[in-house]
């Protein structure tokens, strides 16, 4: 934003890609450790403690290289429709330098398309690999409440999370299958009988009553969304290569502004994603090792607690507030913003 010319051209490209590099891998490990969450490996328990026994297999848990491209392909789109909003904005706004917002809405388009292609196809083997691994976040995502072969897909559900069952149902037979195994047969579990099952398997540690089952409405709904405006972002992105392609563009304010709110299509859909890997986990902190309220530290206070919360929730609102002025100041200047 601030180097534009105060740099050589060389090295400002140098530091959006080591902005770009760092982000990645920052990335790469915060989720190497959400991994261990969601499918702890590499450790060994004594007295009570998780230690780490096998450093490359935290590295190469296989949960890590089905979470972190998913993640890459997210950052990908968000770009893309970040360009191809403001792009579309000067477009609609018929200013100065057309030429130029006509190429980054074309290339937008472009990578818009790449990246919700790959989002789509890394998480559909994501979720083949979920009902492997953490089949309860699967049954919850789909509100599957018992166990059927072939299992259908939920279109619509408004279920009875209380009495586990639904209330009204929209399914297509068999498609949930396919999902999982590529193929229209296999069991998918269902949330009762997986209830079922972790309970007999830890009932040592947790007793014979203990919940397993996360809040399934949230679950449900999350998921859907992310995966809804997932497919959403993909149509536009078509739609506005589509657009790019004509030689007489059509830059009507109903069109581009549509691209303009695209902005915060991927903002929507990687929040709800994010609150579903975690909540649909629920009730661990650590999956089949340590359950929430295990994990609350004695050495801590509620009110250090609180106090941390607040300072953090303060500090980074400021840091995003200053950071949204920034770039919308800047990309409503467009082209006259590198000058000033």
């Amino acid at each position: 934003i601030f180097g534009w010319n105060k740099l050589s051209k060389k090295l400002h490209a140098a530091t959006m890609w080591l902005v770009a590099i760092g982000s990645n891998l920052s990335a790469l490990w915060i989720l190497i450790a959400n991994s261990f969450m969601q499918q702890p490996v590499g450790y060994v328990l004594r007295n009570g403690r998780a230690e780490m026994t096998d450093f490359f297999a935290l590295l190469f848990n296989g949960h890590v290289w089905v979470q972190f491209p998913h993640v890459f392909f997210s950052g990908i789109t968000m770009a893309a429709f970040f360009v191809l909003g403001i792009s579309a904005y000067h477009l609609w706004k018929k200013k100065d330098d057309m030429e130029a917002f006509q190429t980054s809405f074309k290339w937008a388009a472009v990578y818009g398309i790449i990246g919700t292609v790959f989002v789509i196809m890394v998480g559909h083997t994501q979720a083949q690999y979920m009902v492997r691994v953490q089949p309860m976040k699967m049954a919850a995502a789909e509100a599957l409440w018992n166990s059927e072969n072939p299992a259908a897909m939920s279109l619509f559900t408004i279920g009875d999370e209380k009495n586990r069952k639904d209330v009204f149902a929209v399914r297509i037979p068999g498609l949930l299958s396919f999902l999982a195994y590529n193929k229209f047969s296999g069991e998918v579990k269902g949330i009762n009988q997986i209830q079922e099952e972790y309970a007999q398997k830890y009932v040592d540690k947790y007793g014979p009553d203990a919940d397993y089952v996360p809040p399934v409405a949230l679950s449900y709904w999350t998921f859907r969304l992310m995966v809804g405006f997932g497919f959403l972002m993909l149509g536009l992105a078509i739609w506005a290569l589509i657009i790019s392609m004509k030689e007489n563009w059509d830059f009507s304010q109903a069109k581009m502004k549509i691209f303009v709110w695209g902005i915060f299509f991927p903002v929507i859909a990687i929040s709800t994603g994010w609150i579903f890997t975690e909540i649909a986990r629920q009730p661990w902190i650590v999956f089949g090792l340590m359950r929430v309220e295990e994990a609350v530290s004695l050495a801590t206070s509620t009110f250090e607690v609180f106090l941390t919360l607040v300072l953090y929730t303060v500090i980074y609102g400021a840091l995003m507030v200053v950071d949204v002025y920034l770039l919308k100041k800047y990309a409503i200047l467009g082209m006259q913003g590198i000058s000033e």
